[in-house]
């Protein structure tokens, strides 16, 4: 393939699958954080507790809510996202980013592009954030 070839193959402008395949990524790699993490602090009222006490392993997540088969299922998606929710969460801004700026989108394709990398920035902001790193202490414990 000649040059000139390769440079009009890059610059195919992208669609609004790619769009919607990012936004569904991004929810997939969201879901068992939501599930496993989030959903359980708050069903617990953990969330009336002060975050040093949560942090500190004062409530352990596997004598909590939820309990039996689907408990389990939702203790282990919560461990797992600890590591992949970030990573998924790169993976994703990466490839929004790459739509963005180094193809040629329609504004409204550019402007869910853009949309998908701000989600993906605010969940990095929340895993940052005092919460976040409570949480992950909380799990880990």
């Amino acid at each position: 393939m000649s040059a000139p070839a390769r440079e009009e193959v890059g610059a195919q402008p992208v669609g609004g699958r790619r769009v919607a395949l990012l936004a569904v990524c991004t929810a997939l790699v969201v879901a068992p954080y939501l599930a496993g993490v989030l959903v359980p602090y708050h069903v617990n009222d953990l969330d009336a507790v002060p975050l040093a006490e949560v942090a500190g392993g004062a409530h352990d997540p596997k004598d909590l809510w939820p309990h039996g088969t689907a408990g389990g299922l939702a203790q282990l998606a919560g461990m797992l996202s600890l590591a992949l929710t970030p990573i998924g969460l790169v993976a994703v801004l990466v490839a929004a980013l790459d739509g963005l700026f180094r193809r040629r989108p329609t504004p409204v394709v550019a402007l869910g592009l853009a949309s998908v990398a701000l989600a993906c920035l605010a969940g990095w902001a929340f895993f940052l954030s005092p919460l976040g790193t409570a949480l992950i202490s909380w799990r880990m414990d």
